[in-house]
Formats: structure tokens, C-alpha cells, sequence
């Protein structure tokens, strides 16, 4: 059931959420209702804005039209003229550079249609019917463009008052259309302009009588003002005298008191559309505030009712949860423990774990809960004391291996150079090889034992004072791996590791070289080169065996670079575990990848400030190459070695030394030869060429072809 899925907060938030859902459902719509009544309000004052800026436009054009019939009468003067229409172009601009909507945008430009009537008029060439339609055509296209009964609601206060400005505005084109007609009355006579004048002023009286009827009483006081101006400039009766005979009423005005008279009466209508616009924004800013309070008002009772509702289910729940939650805590911190204790690893060369505390369950009820709770603590004290047994068990095991790694060291390195004096003093070439494997085979023993410490997380001691040349780092892994007569060294002078490291990366050196030669045929030559990078330097270990998959070789490359516990590590990769873990701690970069052709190539970087890097004393690589010499030469007793003068302090000779004996001791093989093959008697040392340890032993002496594939870089 559903219900049994639900925990205790959940089964008690379904109780209330149904009530709440309910609410919210009615709360939602009227807060909706109140924003936009707020948007629509904001847009209403935006359009009356908009109607103002345009009404003050059609006044100058008004003024502009009257102007431009006064300069056809020689009444006006051409700049008077000139600078009206600057100021119309000027005002048209300063639109523009507003948002406007499309129609209004459309609307102004119409305005430069008015350019070639302007000319006209200046060079005398136009007619008072042409300037009268021109403007009229401007004029209500402006009024039109505005929509203002379309955009807003009429059944409000604030929409009555736009539906009046924009009767107003027409009432003023009206207006200003028959206050130029007057003037031609006045100074021609003619009876087609007194028609055209009285059918004005009809349209006039209809625009005027449907505005008066929209506004407050305050603005028609306003407006019976303007009334009041017109009659004071011609006479009491003059608007009803006109409208039956337009050239008896205006016969007892002169033409110089009628045209000024004229230009003052169409501004009178800016004072009413200025009180309009100022009222209705007034209206539309109390609209717009009442209704985002009344949205907020309501938003906030909903939202108080909601907290007050999850608050007391909340107090409700929380008597009933708060011990499970406290229980389920418990059970996280114990679970949580465990696990970091499968998870730790630990690779900083010590191990510091503090001892485990979990904090007890503060239930005391003695419901069953409380029961629970009770019997929970002790499991997790418990389990407390387990993991800290873990700990110590793990921390002891890895100090019995690093104490049972530097015994053997200590015992091997005993053992060496108890090996190194018989050497000395053997003359017999039959004891002396054996001598030399035995001395071999104690290399590996450290080696292995030097792995032992590291795998116990200790670091070992290295006995390395000065810089060692990577070439002869090589030849010291050589010593320490079994099939070192199959490894071809190409390693460049010059090049050396500091002493802090030249012994871990022996170390690393000899397990990847043991991995390459353990994982390939025995046929097949094993290639260690060198070089140097912009970071460093960069040895590399390539084999041509019998490689890893795509997916195994992400599996060890993560494994080289991730911290991994030693008892969670498979325990047939404890070579790539030994150098992963001496990577991180000297910040090498080991990186494993396919051969070309089949096999495992194993990339080593050793960052510049591990490196000393010396000017090579010649050009090219040193190729070492190991080879078995005659009997008769191991024979021979060695040469006294003279110290080279510019040899580092502190440079381990007799280790080389042994190392390279190792090298000499081992029995090279033909891969591709005659198996049946017995080699005859040794050649006369006195007649023969010494080859030497790092001789090119030729393309069939168990080594690979003298043309080597370069080593690319991946």
C-alpha cells in the first residue's frame, strides 16, 4: 500500500496537504487577477504618456499649418516659418529615440511627407487646400496610430478619462483646422472655404460635446475657461454667429488682431489635455498600488496559513520521528565507520588513526523506541571497539613487514658483501660465475625486501649521497631482475637522479623490467630508453609480449595514480602497486600503454627539480647491452680501478661495480640460432678484441636487430 511506503512525515504532511492544495488553488487566481489589474494599470499610464508626447506633437503641427498659410498671406515671416518646422522635426526625433508602439512609429513617419509641402510653401507655390489636407492627414494619423479607446478598459474611471483625452485630441485638431479656416475666410472670402469652415466647426461641436461629457467635473471648469479665451478674443456670440455665416461674424475683426488671436487659441486646449494626463496617471499609479497590495495581502495569508499549517505538523511529527531519526543516525555513524575503514588507505608513510567515538543515542523514552534505542547503543559500541581492533591489527601487520623488509636488507646487504670479498680473493673462473649468480640472486633478495618495506608504508633507507646518472640507475635495476640478458639500455648521458630518490626508482625500475620480461616471450628483446622532456626526463620500459586489454590497462593506470589499501590490491599486481605507491610519494608519472605491434610499454616521468642535468661530454646514447664474456677473460684477475677526476662524492663504485659483474656473469643466448649449437673452445683472450660489457654483441647474439624501432613517445 501506499501508505506503507510513507514515512511518519509523510503519512502526516497527506493529512493536511489536500486543505492546503485547496487553498492555494483559490489563492492563486485572485492573486493572479490582482497582479495583472496592476499591469494593466502601469500600461494605461504608458499610454496616456505616450497620447501626451504625441498631442504636444500635433500642436506644433497645428501651429506649423497656421504658420504656413500666414506666410501665403505675407503674415509670417519665412524664418518664423523655418524655425517652427525645426522645432516639429526636433520633437519627431526625440520620439523616436523612445519605445514607442509600431503604429506610432509608423505614424511619424509620416511626417516627412509634410518636405516637399514645406518647400512649397517657402517658394509660394503651394495652395491653402493643399497645406490644410497635408497637416489634416498627419494629424489624424497620429491620433489614429494612438488606439487609445481600444487600449484600455471603459468601465473604468481611469479608461472614461483616456476615452476623453482622445476626444479631446481630436477636438483640438478640430480646433486648430477651423482657426486656420477662419483666417481664409477672413482674407478671401471665398465662399467654398466658409463651407468648408462651418462643416469644421460642425465636427468641431460633435468632438467637443462627446468630451465634455466624459470628463470630472474639476477638468470642465477647465475647459469652460478655454471657452471663456475664445470669446475673449473675438466675441461673446462669435462661435454660434460663425457657424450660420462665417463672413459676417468675423467681418468686424481685423486680419491683424484675428491672426494672433488665432495662434493663442490653438494652445488653449493644451491645458485641459495636460490635466487629463496628469489625473488619469494620478488614477492609474492608486490602481496599480491598491491592487499589488491587495496581491500581496492575500499572497501573505496564504503563505501564513501554509507555515502555520507544516509548522504544527512538523511539531506533530516531530514527537514521533525524532527518535526514529535519531536511531537512523546511529545506525549511519556505525555504517559510515565501517565503511571508511574498508576504504581507508593509508600512503603517507605512517598510519595516525585516531580511535573511534560515536556519540550515544539520546532517547530516553521508555516506550519501544526507547527499547530499541537502548539495544542499538550497545551494538554500536560494538561495533566501535571492532573496527578499532581492525585498525591496530592492520597497523601491526604492516609494521611486522616493514621490520621483517629491513632485517632481510640488513641481512642481504651482510651477505653481499661477505659475497663481494670471496669474489676478490677467488681465482678459480668456475667458482667465480658461481660466485657472481650467487651475487645476483642476493640483488633480487633486496630488491624483494626493499618491496617488503615499501608495501608496509615505511620508506627505505637510501644510501645514495650524491647525484646518480640515469644509465647507471638502469644497470643497478638490471642487477636485480632475473632476465637481464634480454634488456637493451639506451639511456642518455647526462642526465642524473638526486639521491633522495635514485634509490626508490632502482626499486620501481626493476619491477617494471621484472613485469616486461616475466609477461614476454623469451625470444623477445626488452627495450629501457631515455630522454629528456620539457618537465624533466622520461624513462621508458617496452616489451613486446603478450599486452593487456584497453580495459585492463585503464584498470592499472588507475591503479598507479589512485591510493589503494595493500590488503584490497590483487596480490598478482604487487610490482605496479611497489611503484604506484613510490610515484606518489616522489611525484613521478607512471602511465602504462599498448605497443605497437603487441606487448606493454611503461612511460616514467621524473619532474626537473628531482633531476641534475649535466652538459653531455659527447653526442649520442650509451647502448648497454648484457653478454656472457669467455672463461678465460672472467679469469683474469681485474684491474686496479683508478678514481676519475670529475666522479661525484659519494658515488657508490663498488655497487656499480657489482652490478655490472652480475651483468657479465649472466649466459647469453641465441633466440634465433641453432639450438644444437655448442660453442667450440673460448678464443685467446690475448688474440681476441675485449668486447666489453656494453658491446653490440651483433644481430643474432640473443639480442634484437641492430636497426631498433625508434621509441615514439606517446
Amino acid at each position: 500500500m501506499l501508505l506503507g511506503r510513507l514515512r511518519i512525515r509523510g503519512r502526516l504532511a497527506l493529512l493536511v496537504i489536500i486543505p492546503l492544495l485547496s487553498m492555494v488553488g483559490l489563492a492563486v487566481p485572485v492573486v493572479l487577477d490582482r497582479v495583472a489589474a496592476a499591469q494593466r494599470a502601469a500600461d494605461t499610464a504608458d499610454t496616456v504618456r505616450v497620447a501626451s508626447r504625441i498631442g504636444s506633437l500635433v500642436q506644433d503641427l497645428q501651429q506649423e499649418r497656421l504658420l504656413s498659410v500666414g506666410s501665403l498671406l505675407g503674415r509670417v515671416t519665412r524664418t518664423e516659418l523655418i524655425q517652427k518646422s525645426a522645432t516639429v522635426d526636433d520633437r519627431v526625433a526625440d520620439l523616436r529615440a523612445e519605445p514607442l508602439p509600431a503604429p506610432v512609429r509608423t505614424a511619424l513617419d509620416g511626417v516627412r511627407t509634410l518636405d516637399d509641402l514645406r518647400t512649397a510653401v517657402l517658394a509660394g507655390r503651394a495652395t491653402p487646400d493643399e497645406i490644410m489636407n497635408a497637416f489634416r492627414t498627419v494629424d489624424m494619423a497620429l491620433i489614429e496610430a494612438l488606439r487609445l479607446p481600444f487600449q484600455v478598459d471603459t468601465g473604468t474611471s481611469a479608461g472614461r478619462q483616456v476615452l476623453a483625452l482622445d476626444a479631446l485630441l481630436r477636438a483640438d485638431e478640430g480646433l486648430g483646422a477651423c482657426a486656420t479656416l477662419i483666417v481664409l475666410v477672413k482674407t478671401t472670402g471665398d465662399p467654398k472655404v466658409a463651407g468648408s469652415y462651418i462643416a469644421c466647426m460642425s465636427a468641431l461641436l460633435v468632438d467637443n460635446r462627446r468630451f465634455r461629457s466624459l470628463i470630472t467635473p474639476e477638468q470642465y471648469r477647465l475647459a469652460m475657461l478655454d471657452d471663456a479665451a475664445v470669446a475673449a478674443r473675438t466675441s461673446p456670440t462669435f462661435l454660434v454667429d460663425s457657424v450660420k455665416d462665417p463672413v459676417t461674424a468675423i467681418a468686424a475683426v481685423p486680419i491683424d488682431a484675428l491672426f494672433p488671436s488665432v495662434r493663442s487659441m490653438i494652445t488653449l486646449g493644451q491645458f485641459v489635455e495636460k490635466k487629463i494626463v496628469a489625473d488619469v496617471i494620478a488614477e492609474t499609479r492608486n490602481e496599480q498600488r491598491d491592487a499589488l497590495a491587495a496581491a500581496w495581502l492575500v499572497s501573505a495569508a496564504a503563505v501564513l496559513i501554509l507555515l502555520s499549517v507544516v509548522l504544527l505538523g512538523m511539531a506533530v511529527a516531530r514527537t514521533v520521528a525524532r527518535p526514529l531519526t535519531r536511531l537512523t543516525r546511529s545506525a549511519d555513524r556505525v555504517a559510515r565507520v565501517a565503511e571508511a575503514e574498508l576504504t581507508r588507505v593509508v600512503d603517507d608513510e605512517s598510519e595516525t588513526v585516531a580511535p573511534v567515538r560515536l556519540d550515544p543515542i539520546d532517547v530516553g523514552g521508555r516506550d519501544e523506541i526507547g527499547d530499541l534505542a537502548r539495544a542499538f547503543e550497545r551494538v554500536q559500541r560494538t561495533a566501535a571497539r571492532l573496527v578499532e581492533r581492525q585498525v591496530a591489527g592492520r597497523r601491526n601487520v604492516a609494521q611486522m613487514f616493514g621490520h621483517v623488509g629491513r632485517r632481510t636488507q640488513n641481512l642481504v646487504g651482510r651477505q653481499i658483501a661477505l659475497i663481494d670479498r670471496l669474489e676478490r680473493q677467488e681465482t678459480d673462473p668456475g667458482r667465480l660465475e658461481h660466485l657472481y649468480r650467487l651475487d645476483h640472486i642476493s640483488s633480487r633478495l633486496r630488491r624483494n625486501a626493499g618491496s617488503l618495506v615499501v608495501l608496509s608504508g615505511a620508506t627505505g633507507t637510501d644510501g645514495h649521497v650524491a647525484p646518480v646518472p640515469l644509465a647507471d640507475l638502469v644497470r643497478l635495476a638490471l642487477g636485480e631482475i632475473e632476465d637481464y640478458t634480454r634488456v637493451d639500455v639506451q639511456v642518455p648521458s647526462g642526465v642524473s637522479a638526486g639521491p633522495a630518490t635514485a634509490g626508490d626508482l632502482v626499486l620501481a625500475l626493476a619491477e617494471l623490467m621484472e613485469n616486461a620480461t616475466a609477461f614476454s616471450p623469451p625470444h623477445t628483446r626488452v627495450l629501457v630508453a631515455g630522454e629528456q622532456t620539457d618537465g624533466g626526463a622520461r624513462l621508458t620500459v617496452v616489451d613486446r609480449g603478450i599486452g593487456m586489454t584497453e580495459e585492463r590497462l585503464a584498470a592499472e593506470n588507475a591503479r598507479l595514480t589512485r591510493r589503494e589499501r595493500l590488503d584490497l590490491a590483487p596480490t598478482e599486481v604487487l610490482g605496479l602497486f611497489v611503484v604506484g605507491r613510490l610515484a606518489r610519494r616522489h611525484g613521478w608519472n607512471v602511465r602504462l600503454a599498448a605497443t605497437a605491434g603487441g606487448g606493454v610499454t611503461a612511460h616514467l616521468d621524473i619532474p626537473a627539480a628531482l633531476l641534475v642535468v649535466r652538459r653531455p661530454e659527447r653526442a649520442g646514447v650509451a647502448v648497454a647491452r648484457a653478454a656472457v664474456p669467455s672463461r678465460e677473460r672472467r679469469a683474469l684477475p681485474e684491474p686496479a680501478r683508478t678514481p676519475i677526476a670529475d666522479e661525484p662524492a659519494g658515488f657508490d663504485a663498488a655497487l656499480l661495480s657489482r652490478a655490472t659483474r652480475s651483468l657479465e656473469a649472466g649466459q647469453s643466448w641465441n633466440a634465433f640460432g641453432n639450438p644444437a649449437f655448442v660453442p667450440g673452445p673460448a678464443a685467446d683472450p690475448g688474440t681476441a678484441a675485449d668486447p666489453g660489457p656494453f658491446a653490440d654483441p651483433g644481430p643474432f647474439a640473443g639480442g634484437p636487430p641492430t636497426a631498433w624501432p625508434p621509441l615514439v613517445a606517446p
